[in-house]
Order: C-alpha cells, then sequence, then structure tokens
C-alpha cells in the first residue's frame, strides 16, 4: 500500500479523508505526487542554496592564461606565458 512520507500531507490526508473508500485512495493517490514534487522542489532549492553559499564563501579570482604567439621560420609557435628564448 502506498504510504505518505511527511507529517505534513499525512494530517492533509486525515483532514479530507472520507467515509467512501474509492473517493480516499484519489486523494491519496494526488497527494502522493504532489508529494514526490514537493520533496524534489524542496532538496533542489536546498542544494541550490547550498552551492551559492559555497561559491560565496570560497570564490576566488582567477586569471586566464597568457598565450603568446611567435613566428619562426618552421610557422607558428604557440606558448602559454613566458617562455626562455635560450633553451634549445
Amino acid at each position: 500500500m502506498p504510504k505518505l512520507k511527511l507529517e505534513r500531507f499525512r494530517k492533509l490526508y486525515k483532514s479530507l479523508k472520507t467515509p467512501w473508500k474509492p473517493l480516499n485512495w484519489l486523494i491519496l493517490g494526488y497527494l502522493i505526487g504532489i508529494e514526490n514534487r514537493y520533496i524534489e522542489i524542496k532538496s533542489a532549492h536546498a542544494v541550490d542554496v547550498a552551492v551559492r553559499k559555497f561559491k560565496a564563501e570560497y570564490e576566488h579570482a582567477t586569471t586566464p592564461p597568457e598565450i603568446k604567439m611567435k613566428k619562426t621560420e618552421d610557422g607558428w609557435e604557440m606558448s602559454i606565458g613566458e617562455v626562455d628564448e635560450d633553451i634549445s
């Protein structure tokens, strides 16, 4: 038998319960669907807030690498940052 996970939805189901069983099953089915969606939204929101908080605390400035292009006899050479020319 399907059950509700959260106490909030169990109380809501008890308040909506009727003497007619088929209607109770319908109410329970809708509440289970709504409860699952509610749990997904709340957990996604909690993760988003935690990620934003983490990024705000630990964000540091990064500088992109400097790419140097140099024409040589054979074509073009590319390096990241400064490169010593004396290396053979």
